[in-house]
């Protein structure tokens, strides 16, 4: 019985929709309980007993789940919450027929920077060059931006280095045109030497 649970005796007040359509070509299909005609199209929203939570219920381990892979319904439109965490199921859901609700839909944030992490300087390790680089086009941020204190961080083989002890940092095309450049100034690196950085960039 559609609604055992919830009994929700009211007709909705939203355009929350979940519509489904007979696709068979030989019989009427019923679902919770309504008779759909060959062809024809129901909104489960439309039954007042008839919650959300009982069609959720009902697309993982019930009526509308067994008429869904028995290829009796399809889903052709649905905007209730069916935010999902399992990729099975929200598989089984886009091949139902369902595109919204599966989702949050994250806004494009608008911070003006972006973190780079275990980023491999650019440069021959041969126990003569010194003179390394950010991936290009990379320019890191190197004092304050944004009201961020932000300064790019190097590692030798899992040791932190300090700046202006062990590495200077420069602008490879002079004054204005951005940090990209690192100088180590403490040891010459050879081919066993793993210089990683983290940065920030502008975006």
């Amino acid at each position: 019985m559609p609604g055992v649970g919830f009994e929700t005796w009211w007709p909705k007040q939203c355009p929350t929709v979940f519509r489904v359509a007979n696709i068979t070509t030989d019989k009427e299909v019923r679902v919770f309980g309504v008779k759909i005609p060959i062809g024809g199209t129901y909104d489960c929203m439309d039954i007042p007993v008839v919650s959300e939570a009982d069609i959720r219920h009902s697309l993982l381990k019930g009526e509308l789940y067994i008429k869904i892979i028995g290829n009796e319904i399809r889903v052709v439109e649905s905007n209730i919450d069916l935010l999902q965490f399992d990729d099975c199921h929200k598989a089984f859901l886009q091949q139902a027929g369902i595109t919204e609700g599966l989702e949050v839909d994250v806004p494009p944030s608008d911070v003006p920077y972006a973190f780079r992490d275990n980023v491999e300087l650019v440069g021959p390790k041969n126990s003569a060059n010194r003179i390394f680089k950010v991936p290009f086009p990379d320019k890191f941020i190197q004092g304050m931006f944004d009201e961020n204190d932000f300064r790019i961080i190097i590692d030798h083989n899992g040791r932190r280095l300090v700046e202006n002890c062990d590495y200077i940092v420069s602008e490879s095309g002079g004054p204005g045109t951005g940090y990209d450049t690192i100088e180590i100034i403490s040891f010459v690196p050879n081919k066993r030497s793993q210089l990683i950085a983290d940065y920030v960039i502008e975006t």
